[in-house]
């Protein structure tokens, strides 16, 4: 019986080993390439954290703060999010379209923000969530960013003011990046939610 245990034991634990080897050999790869990125885009600082289920197995910074300093980046340190946030308006769209709360990509905009309009009335009515986060609304790349950046305006406001954005191509027929119109997403997160962007991906994610 004693046999049979041990066995049981090697036979548990050996795989469990290989595994961890493999993993470890694969952090050490994406070291190893964190640091040739750095070298090759002469990049001033960055940082890495590679989560596996619920752990966080990797976590590292590389370089510096701010060039000219000696403060390095480490696996604490903060930086801006930037357009990372579109993938997690997108994918929290996505949860409550398959929850059932948003009744599928291709709903009008205006079932959930009836008082959002764009500078063409068609385009308002015929808006779906698809649009919105596909870039395609009509508008050129990065048009009315000066509503939100560095302002102290509120997303009720930005939103109010989209209508007088002149379009530059037609609707659906161009891309053109698109900074406010996930404005405009995260606004139907919080309506169906009934919680802020930031709890919502705080919480989902």
């Amino acid at each position: 019986m004693k046999h049979k245990i041990f066995l049981l034991f090697i036979l548990l634990i050996v795989p469990a080993f290989a595994a961890a080897q493999d993993l470890d050999a694969k952090l050490a790869e994406i070291d190893r390439y964190a640091r040739q990125v750095m070298n090759d885009w002469k990049q001033p600082g960055m940082a890495i954290a590679v989560v596996a289920g619920d752990k966080t197995v990797f976590a590292k910074g590389y370089g510096v703060q701010k060039l000219g300093t000696d403060d390095r980046v480490d696996e604490n340190t903060v930086f801006a999010v930037a357009s990372n946030s579109k993938a997690f308006t997108t994918a929290a769209l996505a949860i409550l379209i398959d929850e059932g709360k948003i009744g599928g990509w291709d709903e009008r905009v205006s079932k959930y923000l009836p008082e959002f309009a764009l500078y063409d009335p068609y385009v308002t009515s015929e808006l779906t969530i698809r649009d919105l986060v596909s870039h395609r609304v009509g508008l050129d790349t990065f048009s009315g960013d000066l509503l939100w950046y560095e302002t102290t305006y509120t997303d009720a406001e930005i939103l109010n003011r989209l209508r007088h954005l002149k379009p530059v191509r037609g609707f659906r027929s161009g891309f053109g990046y698109q900074n406010l119109m996930f404005i405009a997403a995260g606004r139907i997160i919080e309506k169906v939610s009934g919680k802020s962007w930031g709890e919502f991906v705080k919480e989902r994610f």
